[in-house]
């Protein structure tokens, strides 16, 4: 879909981090987050069983008509960082000023929240960087009502575009189900992508095994930390998402029909193997980090060992040197006429003798 609402966001209303939001009364509607300059985009699909229809929004009051239809609306919001927007959203369907506060704001954890006629649920879809090597995240809210959904995503992605194309050709399932099905389709989508991410984190332990346990480099550090930054955010999004998902399933809500808490059920299933998955890949990890400062302590170790050898080697050779460089007179081997000479035999038969010394010990 196209970009459809020309809404510019307003600077002074985005912080960077959440403790700015600290002393703003309850309901203040902040975006908290990277910087946008993007405009904000609305869709809306409608649909039933026989027809679908695609609008573009550019003023939210135009989702009213849709409302009285004996069918599905699906609003999908591509931008929050505009509060304006959100403010306008809210005001049209009388969100709580809590959830109009939780939408912009990117750093919320996963969450699910019934309210008289309607639910709000929040998570986070998470996507790998194959240029930069690492884990980007993006907020995803979802509001459920008895005819209509509204998603809210914080930037133009693919997502949920395979959904619409199938509700738009007529082979999904949704198009005889109601807006609780819409909502398990677009969280098994979120959540489905966690898979992506899970295996391009075990490519790289992969690959960072095989450093070291080869080649011991400082790379190898460093490719251990961002993996392992990546699975604490990895965790951070599946942890709580992971309880969201079972209140959800839990819930007597009206608005979700019980042959659909049978897909949320799989939903479940799918964030508790992604946790196992993650959780799996932190202690290959952790070993490797073990395994990493072993190979550089063994490495000191065999440093030390070489110049502990050698020194203890030109010891004897030292102490021979130290007797014939004193400065007395009468030292009987100083007259010798091939004194030097016996000075380095018997030298180099003490360096001789140590190094057999060694190697019956197996120190060499």
């Amino acid at each position: 879909m196209k970009k459809f609402l020309a809404l510019r966001k307003q600077p002074e209303e985005t912080l960077d981090k959440l403790s700015q939001k600290a002393g703003l009364p309850p309901g203040t509607i902040v975006y908290v987050g990277k910087n946008y300059t993007e405009d904000v985009t609305i869709s809306l699909v409608y649909y039933n069983s026989d027809t679908v229809e695609l609008k573009e929004i550019r003023d939210i009051a135009e989702c009213a008509d849709f409302l009285k239809r004996d069918g599905i609306t699906w609003i999908n919001v591509v931008g929050i960082h505009n509060t304006k927007v959100i403010e306008a959203i809210g005001k049209q369907f009388c969100l709580h000023p809590l959830v109009m506060e939780d939408i912009p704001n990117t750093q919320q954890r996963p969450k699910f929240e019934e309210f008289d006629d309607y639910i709000f649920f929040t998570l986070k879809n998470l996507e790998y960087n194959n240029e930069l090597k690492e884990v980007a995240y993006e907020q995803i809210s979802i509001v459920l009502s008895k005819n209509y959904v509204i998603s809210f995503q914080e930037k133009e992605s693919k997502l949920f575009k395979t959904i619409r194309e199938r509700i738009v050709s007529g082979i999904s399932r949704a198009r005889t189900k109601g807006a609780d099905f819409l909502v398990y389709l677009l969280i098994d989508s979120t959540v489905d992508s966690y898979y992506d991410v899970t295996e391009n984190i075990e490519d790289n332990i992969e690959a960072v095994e095989d450093d070291v346990l080869t080649v011991v480099t400082k790379n190898s550090l460093i490719e251990i930390q961002k993996v392992k930054r990546d699975l604490v955010l990895l965790l951070k999004s599946v942890f709580p998402l992971r309880e969201a998902i079972n209140k959800l399933q839990r819930s007597e809500n009206k608005l979700i029909s019980d042959p659909t808490h049978i897909f949320f059920n799989s939903i479940y299933d799918h964030a508790v193997h992604v946790i196992e998955s993650v959780e799996s890949q932190r202690d290959i990890l952790s070993g490797l980090m073990d395994i990493y400062l072993t190979n550089i302590s063994n490495r000191m170790n065999s440093v030390m060992k070489v110049l502990t050898v050698i020194a203890t080697i030109f010891m004897p050779v030292s102490f021979f040197a130290a007797v014939y460089g004193m400065n007395f007179k009468n030292i009987p081997e100083l007259e010798w006429e091939h004194g030097y000479i016996y000075f380095w035999a018997v030298c180099l038969f003490s360096i001789a003798l140590m190094l057999l010394f060694f190697r019956k010990k197996k120190w060499l």
